[in-house]
């Protein structure tokens, strides 16, 4: 998990890494905390909630969440103070219609609470029964409709047939893009975009488009290493792979030890 290093001063970071998360600190661009390749929160508190709203920035930084991932949450810890109720109720309320979803915690071991949960579903990998065969596609026009609009980045299954509902088609949903569909619940200037080019947008060849951002190099991964720091001030910092450390472990293993190579499989047996 990624964490803005202005939360820092929270105590939300060390309650992650109690709950057993990996926590690594770094400026991050948009967002406080991101948990995963599609999923980020932008944290409020009581008085940074008013300042924000009141100079636009939170517009701002939630145009700028929705363009870089696909689900991005607002929480709002505690309750805002420096500014009217009718004021940041109403600002949230925008902020749900664009599409935001809001999270309120009660203090920052709630927000802490919160977090964890989130990162644990967001890493959940795939299903957890395996699908015999290829995936058969949907054979009634509406479900077709449907995984054709859930195709597009931040629709869910869900949304498309809300979509689908209101509109009538999948014609008439194109028609209304982009402007049109931003009266829709849950879309906003974002999602109304991504829809737009993905129905009006030129066909482009498979072999004149840009490459996909995050996808992973298909060259060989590096070896993973492990760093060894002795406590000692002044002592030097050693870098090790795994045959590396099999071998210490062997050399310094007392006579007559048989061990086990976890690379090869073979037992060893150390002599003086």
């Amino acid at each position: 998990m990624l964490v803005d290093y202005r939360e820092r001063s929270s105590e939300i970071p060390e309650a992650l890494i109690a709950a057993g998360l990996d926590v690594r600190l770094t400026d991050l661009p948009v967002g406080d905390y991101v948990l995963g390749p599609g999923l980020a929160i932008e944290r409020k508190g009581p008085h940074d909630l008013g300042a924000s709203i009141r100079d636009g920035r939170i517009f701002e930084q939630a145009v700028r969440l929705q363009s870089a991932f696909a689900q991005s949450v607002l929480m709002v810890e505690g309750e805002p103070r420096g500014i009217a109720e009718d004021a940041w109720r109403g600002a949230v309320c925008r902020l749900v219609e664009d599409g935001f979803t809001v999270l309120h915690s009660l203090d920052a071991e709630d927000s802490a609470a919160w977090i964890t949960r989130l990162a644990k579903r967001a890493r959940r990998a795939g299903p957890t029964t395996h699908a015999g065969g290829p995936r058969r596609a949907p054979r009634h026009p509406s479900a077709q409709a449907e995984a054709m609009l859930s195709v597009v980045p931040g629709i869910s299954t869900t949304m498309a047939r809300s979509l689908l509902a209101s509109y009538g088609s999948l014609a008439a949903v194109a028609a209304a893009a982009p402007e049109g569909l931003r009266r829709h619940p849950g879309i906003g200037t974002v999602r109304a975009a991504r829809l737009a080019e993905a129905m009006h947008g030129g066909y482009v060849a498979i072999v004149d488009r840009e490459p996909e951002p995050g996808r992973p190099s298909r060259g060989a991964r590096p070896a993973r290493r492990w760093i060894l720091t002795d406590p000692t001030p002044g002592a030097e910092v050693q870098s090790f792979d795994r045959r590396a450390i099999a071998l210490r472990a062997l050399h310094s293993a007392a006579a007559g030890t048989q061990l086990i190579d976890g690379l090869t499989g073979e037992v060893s047996a150390t002599s003086k």
